[in-house]
């Protein structure tokens, strides 16, 4: 059966996933009109325009058309797999992808530009099979950061980007801001998950990201369990929020120099937050003391440190194991393969292979090993997060967006999240995304998603990043 192509102008800064599948379902738009706006949208600004460098590796063409050409004549025949049946979206290169997709694995690197998964990754099958198009990979730190240096990803990196704004899935947030896709996965230290590049095998694991929380609701639904998914509807005095102390959490640490102009506007802008939740009749509790990453240590080292460093060789070692020919298969061989290749798998200032060769040098066993992530669960865990949430009688925690209460979280094996809250302005603001991050006990996905409903009636809807709203716009249609 053959489907009436329907041109309509989409708006990809603007458009949500639920916006498109609105659109979808009224039969005033198709997946393949949807799909040729997002294509252009990557052509547009990814390696040229603004060269935002979020993507490592767009899909072919003809097979994501084709693919929602098969979508569309799927929902014509009242075939709908999900709910997000159709929509576009990007993933990080951390997650293994097969050659039928037509974009390599690359976690990153160099060694791996042209490789390709033996199969899909577990979270890959999923969104195919719930009727998502795969349109992208999104750039990362290499190795999640094990080999790589902050500050943004520069435009004459040989090969991805090294780095970038927002950490190791920086790719993916870029990607849904530029209008590159209205959704996309990411991976964060959180829990284990097969199919994917992860640092470590106890503290990795997939989130999504999206422009709303409907949105981030609606892929999240996919992946979580069926009490996360229980729907709630909450008021802001049905709500307990603790907020941690922004000096003692280092909220400026992102920071390459201090500027006191741009540390009054994050302080400032934390202060209001809070108010914000008062005001509206939310119970909040303030300062609320958690172990600092400092701390959460097991005979004086870094539990984190020791771990990641100690489960890297194996984690690399399986993940080469999914892929098709790669050109290495441990971490000595891919260090080799660097030093061989050094002008495009080192380039300035990227030089440094330090940690790499101390992931080699662990000489902890499987017993201690266990032992160590045993103590960082107790420490950030009972001792940690569900202690502080006991003592305040609070439902969530939450910090500045630049602060490491995530990574106490990831060793507690808890969730967390993170919602939009301002810019910074000035001359070295440069318009900055401030947010702040959520973290909670074993089990409180829910309670962050109805948080950040709430959170929307604070700061209003999706707002275009200035960059991209003075750009010109491709109408497509």
């Amino acid at each position: 059966m053959e489907i009436t192509q329907k041109k309509r102008y989409i708006d990809v800064l603007t458009a949500t996933a639920a916006d498109l599948c609105r659109l979808l379902e009224a039969g005033q738009t198709t997946s393949v009109n949807i799909v040729e706006a997002y294509l252009a949208q990557i052509e547009k600004h990814n390696k040229t325009g603004l060269g935002l460098r979020a993507i490592i590796s767009t899909a072919p063409r003809d097979t994501v058309l084709s693919r929602a050409t098969k979508l569309d004549t799927e929902r014509l025949n009242g075939k709908i797999r999900s709910g997000l049946h159709g929509i576009p979206i990007i993933i990080k290169d951390a997650i293994v992808t097969s050659k039928a997709l037509g974009m390599p694995t690359t976690a990153g690197a160099f060694a791996f530009k042209e490789t390709y998964g033996k199969k899909n990754a577990a979270i890959v099958k999923l969104l195919i099979q719930s009727g998502l198009i795969i349109i992208g990979k999104a750039s990362m730190t290499e190795f999640c950061g094990l080999k790589a240096t902050f500050g943004g990803f520069r435009k004459d990196d040989l090969f991805c980007g090294r780095s970038g704004p927002g950490g190791s899935s920086s790719g993916s947030g870029v990607g849904v801001s530029a209008g590159f896709a209205p959704l996309s996965i990411g991976t964060e230290t959180g829990g284990s998950i097969y199919g994917l590049f992860s640092l470590s095998r106890s503290f990795d694991g997939l989130g999504g990201m999206a422009k709303t929380v409907e949105d981030l609701e609606m892929l999240m639904n996919l992946l979580l369990s069926d009490q996360a998914r229980e729907a709630q509807s909450l008021k802001w005095e049905d709500i307990s929020i603790g907020f941690v102390d922004p000096i003692v959490w280092n909220a400026f640490g992102f920071q390459n120099f201090p500027d006191e102009g741009v540390e009054k506007q994050i302080l400032d802008g934390y202060e209001w937050a809070r108010a914000q939740l008062a005001q509206r009749g939310a119970k909040i509790a303030y300062p609320v003391k958690l172990p600092l990453m400092k701390d959460l240590n097991y005979d004086g080292k870094s539990v984190s440190h020791l771990v990641s460093f100690f489960e890297f060789p194996r984690q690399f070692e399986k993940f080469c194991e999914e892929l098709q020919n790669a050109e290495v298969s441990s971490v000595q061989e891919l260090i080799e393969f660097n030093n061989k290749n050094a002008g495009r798998a080192m380039p300035e200032p990227h030089t440094d292979q330090a940690d790499l060769i101390q992931t080699l040098e662990s000489t902890m066993t499987d017993e201690t090993a266990s032992a160590v992530k045993a103590q960082g669960k107790l420490l950030a865990g009972s001792q940690g997060i569900d202690a502080a949430l006991a003592k305040n009688e609070i439902d969530l925690i939450i910090g500045p967006g630049d602060c490491e209460i995530c990574a106490v979280a990831a060793l507690a094996g808890y969730p967390k999240a993170m919602v939009p809250m301002s810019r910074l302005e000035g001359p070295v603001g440069l318009g900055q995304p401030q947010g702040l991050m959520i973290i909670g006990g074993a089990g409180s996905e829910r309670k962050m998603f109805e948080f950040m409903k709430l959170w929307k009636e604070v700061i209003g809807t999706w707002k275009v990043p200035p960059l991209l709203e003075t750009a010109d716009r491709e109408k497509l249609g």
